[in-house]
């Protein structure tokens, strides 16, 4: 697969209530091409991480997938983070795109292999693999919550996507998991499934409930108090026609819908969905904002009716800035954009977001960003780990190179 460049190629890592979607009114977010004074959040600290993807944070840890593993980094001293332990998942494992941390186990999803790999952290320093969980197909994402893993599955079967699912395995002994239960799109939404274009992109639980991005078919929440047994709570933010058989690739990477990520807030009442779209790879010159993916925010209160409130729009960089994965807690957003930098949002009151702080340079391309400790920690994709502080810091590039964003959701 071919990618976009910034200093080198990005290692082939495999990266690649019911309700319908109608006009949103926006929220813009400041920004220009180059670092400026508008650029609010700081750089405080780095720390190099070769193939650095996705990033979760666990107390005074940063756990980063590797494309090949896992790596650990100590900010115990947040001015400086150091590396402290990394792991290369063994066969069958390949394309690790995402880790995800929860007491001393984390979960790293391999994009290029069968499954997920199980690795003990209680020694942060030592990460030593537990098993391979092989479910027969590639992992996109996935997320760890209460003894199990939830994993995205993308098989294609009478149409693309067409057996797009949840998979869900009890860790709870992670030298003995196995499968337990399952979400298939198909079961409740047969139409979207045999669409084309509504792969599980990715997941989130919180409080019993299983958030999921289909892509175009929206956002399809499950009640998982039983995960042998996963039940359809609501479904909300599907894109017009994705109910219509046949995969198209322009409507696959472009807007409308395209659900990518998806976190409620802590109390539940809100829902955060990110789009990811890439114009350009279809052929649009010079894309603006409204082809470029940015963030809704959805009251969910009602379950039962689910109510958009807002779309946060990409930063106003000249780059390529889609939406791509976030934080939220109780009064703010954390945001990163590929090459549009990184964000932090006010939405002490959902429906009216504020941009207040942003990160933006030429030579950075950031997959994620964590809230944690006061700080923003992103990923530059390919290079490492940022700690960005509103007002400590400089405001400069990381020392360190990073690679390059990629030009499809890659999900197999």
């Amino acid at each position: 697969m071919h990618r976009s460049t910034r200093r080198n190629l990005l290692k082939a890592t495999g990266v690649l209530g019911l309700a319908s979607v109608a006009d949103l009114s926006s929220a813009s977010v400041p920004g220009d091409a180059q670092r400026s004074t508008d650029d609010t959040l700081r750089l405080f600290s780095e720390q190099a991480v070769d193939g650095s993807l996705e990033v979760s944070t666990q107390g005074n840890y940063a756990y980063v997938a590797t494309g090949d593993g896992l790596a650990v980094v100590d900010w115990h001293n947040p001015t400086r983070p150091k590396l402290v332990g990394s792991m290369t998942a063994s066969d069958p494992a390949g394309g690790i795109l995402d880790a995800k941390v929860d007491g001393d186990l984390v979960s790293l999803a391999s994009n290029g292999g069968p499954g997920v790999t199980l690795v003990d952290v209680s020694n942060p320093t030592d990460p030593t693999e537990i098993e391979f969980v092989n479910v027969g197909h590639h992992i996109h994402n996935n997320f760890l919550a209460d003894g199990y893993a939830y994993l995205t599955v993308n098989e294609s079967g009478e149409a693309a996507f067409s057996e797009a699912r949840t998979t869900i395995v009890d860790v709870h002994d992670p030298t003995n998991p196995h499968v337990v239960g399952e979400y298939r799109l198909k079961d409740d939404f047969p139409e979207f499934a045999m669409g084309g274009v509504s792969p599980c992109h990715d997941i989130y639980v919180q409080d019993d409930l299983l958030y999921q991005a289909f892509w175009d078919a929206g956002i399809v929440v499950a009640d998982v108090s039983d995960p042998t047994n996963p039940q359809l709570v609501a479904q909300f933010g599907d894109a017009p026609g994705a109910d219509k058989p046949g995969y198209n690739l322009e409507r696959y990477l472009t807007r409308p819908g395209n659900a990518h990520y998806v976190q409620p807030s802590p109390d539940g009442d809100y829902v955060y969905v990110g789009a990811e779209t890439f114009p350009g790879e279809v052929g649009v010159e010079n894309p603006d904002n409204d082809d470029y993916g940015g963030i809704k925010i959805w009251d969910v209160s009602n379950p039962s009716n689910p109510r958009k409130l807002v779309r946060i729009e990409p930063p106003n960089v000249d780059a390529f800035r889609t939406s791509h994965n976030f934080d939220v807690t109780s009064n703010r957003l954390h945001a990163s954009w590929y090459n549009g930098g990184v964000t932090v949002h006010d939405v002490s009151d959902p429906s009216n977001p504020e941009t207040i702080a942003s990160y933006h340079t030429d030579d950075t391309s950031f997959w994620g960003a964590d809230a944690a400790r006061g700080f923003t920690v992103a990923s530059d994709i390919g290079g490492g780990l940022v700690f960005l502080h509103s007002d400590r810091g400089r405001r400069d590039s990381p020392g360190f190179d990073g690679t390059g964003r990629p030009d499809s959701p890659g999900m197999r």
